[in-house]
């Protein structure tokens, strides 16, 4: 198992990437479609009142697009991190599977990391980490297996770290425009990215620099 604890206070929508990565996903492919209640730029804000970003936007109709932005421990540096994920059922559970494509190095590109995403309301959510001890070269079926296990003994999130997240824009998913039951955000801070953009991290990334 490897660890990457320099996330601990701050990954993922989505995302809190604190546990292990492996080499295979918790399913081979999605289990339901994108969840549009997830989509949008969410910040958390680590002990130091850091903040990072998440991007969060349909890659398709069942993967969404992960972009994050952390805080490095050097004046003015940024990690900045890419994923693809998706939903992954295991009994009556759902969490997000993601597979590393970018980052600064400490998440191989091609490894899979879980997060479990809870919805407090709609601009709140909280993510966990999962506590596996499976290996990094587990396959799916073991670590399926192993979440069953731990979900059934309630210990797969004990001691795991957690992260609070507010969304601060969104991002819509629908020919329709917004669903009527959203309250609009819109684009407050304009970091929602414009696809004409020379430069589409500036405003996502731009001002998180120490």
């Amino acid at each position: 198992m490897k660890f990457f604890v320099r996330l601990v206070p701050v990954v993922l929508l989505l995302l809190t990437l604190a546990g292990c990565y492996f080499d295979h996903p918790l399913t081979g492919g999605p289990s339901k479609g994108v969840n549009t209640w997830l989509l949008g730029v969410w910040e958390s804000k680590d002990e130091k009142g850091r903040v990072s970003r998440l991007l969060v936007t349909p890659l398709k109709s069942d993967r969404y697009s992960l972009r994050l932005a952390v805080p490095g421990k050097l004046p003015r540096e940024i990690k900045r991190y890419e994923f693809e994920a998706w939903s992954s059922r295991v009994g009556e559970s759902v969490f997000l599977t993601l597979r590393c494509l970018t980052s600064p190095g400490d998440i191989p590109t091609g490894a899979h990391v879980f997060a479990h995403v809870q919805l407090l309301d709609q601009n709140h959510a909280r993510t966990r980490g999962l506590k596996l001890d499976a290996a990094p070269s587990a396959t799916s079926f073991e670590l399926r297996r192993e979440v069953r296990r731990k979900l059934k003994d309630r210990t797969l999130f004990e001691g795991a770290p957690s992260a609070a997240w507010t969304r601060v824009e969104e991002v819509f998913f629908s020919t329709g425009g917004a669903d009527p039951t959203f309250t609009p955000l819109r684009n407050p801070m304009g970091i929602v990215r414009d696809p004409t953009d020379k430069d589409p991290d500036k405003k996502l990334f731009g001002d998180l620099a120490n």
